[in-house]
């Protein structure tokens, strides 16, 4: 089954934001019997958009800061007097540093995480996989513009379905001589397939997939970001999960795919991700090459 980001329209533009520049001050409220007049808000906002006379002066929003603010909410989590509201978004909760994994943990976490590709046949439950969507969905967007959209897929026929037209995309590589059917070793894959092994989404009982806009340039970024945190918070709930690198180039490339995805119209596929629980449980933390850095002074 497809479970698509709610909201979306056919034609809709995902913004943040869509505030008027009529009233500058409408999009915050200054609670002026906390306000303490430190310029912590004008000194974080990323386009300062607001001006304060430290000591002597509230918060002011220059001219277009209605239009230009982009809702990332930096001027009221910094606020430590809770002055400052951006109306039509919640403060959230607030921020306890004591509550932060130690090195130690993040070590396990980073380093513990493994591409996994030998999956139990258990169907991972929605609500897990929507958790970590939910968390998932507070990585960076540029200028916050918050356009990925998620689509799961957890039905065993439709993974199926669309796995074959993955195939279709390399029978085609084979069948024009494309020199990438034998850089992707495509032939061997197909074979696997005729006889019963997957080896683009690797029998994965659940596919996630990211999708933006099409024409939005930092779509792919996003995505990569996203996508990056949601397998290490699936890591942390004992989930498997394996970067779909086939798929997303056949989706690409293969029109019958695309139109099988089904994405809301004027979307297009960004990443994908298989997601299941692991079969198999790794004992050690294999080691890796040194980082290559470069510092410069």
């Amino acid at each position: 089954m497809r479970s698509p980001a709610p909201g979306i329209r056919a034609g809709e533009r995902l913004m943040p934001c869509d505030l008027r520049e009529e009233e500058e001050m409408s999009f915050i409220e200054i609670d002026e019997s906390r306000c303490q007049k430190d310029g912590l808000c004008a000194q974080v906002c990323p386009f300062r958009l607001l001006a304060v006379e430290v000591g002597r002066s509230f918060p002011q929003a220059v001219p277009g800061a209605g239009q230009r603010c982009i809702r990332c909410g930096h001027c009221q989590a910094v606020c430590p007097h809770g002055a400052l509201t951006l109306v039509g978004q919640e403060a959230g909760p607030v921020f306890r540093p004591e509550k932060l994994p130690d090195v130690e943990q993040l070590t396990q976490l980073v380093r513990g995480r493994r591409s996994i590709r030998v999956y139990r046949k258990k169907p991972v439950e929605r609500r897990l996989v929507q958790r970590c969507i939910d968390l998932a969905h507070y990585a960076p967007t540029a200028r916050n513009s918050q356009q990925i959209g998620w689509l799961v897929i957890d039905d065993k026929e439709e993974l199926h379905r669309l796995t074959n037209h993955a195939f279709d995309w390399m029978r085609h590589l084979l069948a024009t001589d494309d020199p990438r059917a034998e850089h992707y070793g495509v032939a061997g894959l197909i074979r696997g397939w005729e006889k019963g092994r997957d080896g683009i989404l690797r029998q994965a009982p659940g596919l996630v997939v990211t999708f933006a806009p099409a024409g939005y340039g930092l779509g792919t970024m996003d995505s990569t970001i996203h996508l990056t945190t949601f397998e290490l918070i699936a890591f942390s709930q004992g989930l498997g999960t394996c970067w779909a690198g086939f798929f997303q180039l056949a989706a690409a490339d293969w029109s019958p795919l695309r139109q099988a995805l089904a994405l809301p119209d004027g979307q297009e596929l960004t990443a994908a991700m298989m997601v299941g629980y692991p079969r198999l449980r790794y004992q050690r933390l294999p080691e890796r090459r040194a980082a290559r850095v470069v510092w410069r002074g």
